[in-house]
């Protein structure tokens, strides 16, 4: 059973995005797949969990052709020993000088079977592989820099907000990553929702006129800034549509600041976008090589 370890000099750099983009590309050829986190860092929990409830299709953990192991950050000597047949890739973000990123690869020797650059700005997507490739680095992908896969899930946006969430069922996992701050004057507010299409409008609790703009205008998500209570009319639109309905005590500011800090910085959640999107970046990486 060929077995993989994801490694990376240092944290956030996408281990776990592209841990489970490359499983359901495997499985999507046909490969049962396992998931596996080690360590105890700050983020093993959340990714634990995140792969104790990942479904790939056909998968069987006792039968698994191809397991992928997550390893924390850092020294990957531990991790190495612990699976001696395993070989690695290692996740590194661009931000990560190519000399340095070689000196970390050598000591994986012939265990390496590639790196994925993530977190790259488009414009210097050609320069970095160049720069990879020229420190003797196998570049597996080039990643770019992507707002959806930086994104929040709502879910993450109710824990910073210390919010209230009203119709989030199963929404939880939908990426925030096109919010859109309400206009300060009613009138033009359901075009102005509309051309960006939001998905979600942050809006002041004392202006039940443009909760409603947003939610004519298709909002997805509606987050409710201050304390004030909202009129029964925008409660009973939000039910009736079944718009995910988040009602923070902080002012417009203050959770604008909030959201914007959980962007790029919380553990990869997951969600249908997400991988759908990271998978489709790692098209490029040749499966077989990997695995054979």
């Amino acid at each position: 059973m060929p077995a993989l370890i994801l490694l990376s000099p240092h944290p956030l750099a996408g281990r776990t995005t592209v841990t489970a983009g490359l499983g359901h590309r495997m499985a999507s050829e046909g490969k049962t797949v396992e998931l596996t986190r080690l360590g105890d860092d700050d983020h093993a929990e959340a990714d634990t969990a995140f792969f104790a409830t990942f479904t790939i299709p056909s998968q069987a953990s006792a039968q698994a052709e191809v397991t992928l192991i997550e390893a924390p950050s850092g020294d990957p000597a531990s991790a190495l020993g612990g699976h001696p047949d395993a070989r690695a890739i290692v996740v590194a973000a661009a931000s990560t000088p190519a000399p340095e990123l070689a000196d970390y690869c050598r000591p994986l020797a012939d265990r390496l079977a590639g790196v994925v650059i993530n977190k790259t700005p488009s414009k210097r997507l050609g320069a970095v592989r160049s720069a990879g490739e020229a420190a003797g680095l196998n570049v597996l992908a080039v990643l770019p820099e992507d707002r959806l896969l930086a994104a929040p899930v709502l879910r993450d946006v109710v824990q910073a907000l210390s919010a209230q969430a009203e119709h989030l069922d199963n929404g939880g996992l939908r990426p925030l990553d096109r919010p859109v701050i309400a206009t300060i004057s009613a009138d033009p507010g359901q075009g102005y929702f509309a051309r960006y299409d939001a998905s979600a409008v942050i809006v002041r609790s004392d202006k039940p006129d443009l909760q409603l703009a947003a939610l004519n205008a298709g909002a997805n998500c509606l987050i409710v800034t201050g304390a004030l209570p909202l009129l029964s009319y925008v409660l009973e639109r939000a039910e009736e549509d079944q718009v995910p309905l988040l009602r923070t005590g902080m002012d417009t500011l203050s959770a604008v600041q909030g959201i914007e800090d959980a962007f790029g910085s919380l553990p990869f959640a997951g969600g249908d976008a997400k991988i759908d999107r990271v998978r489709a970046l790692l098209a490029e990486v040749d499966l077989a090589s990997l695995t054979s």
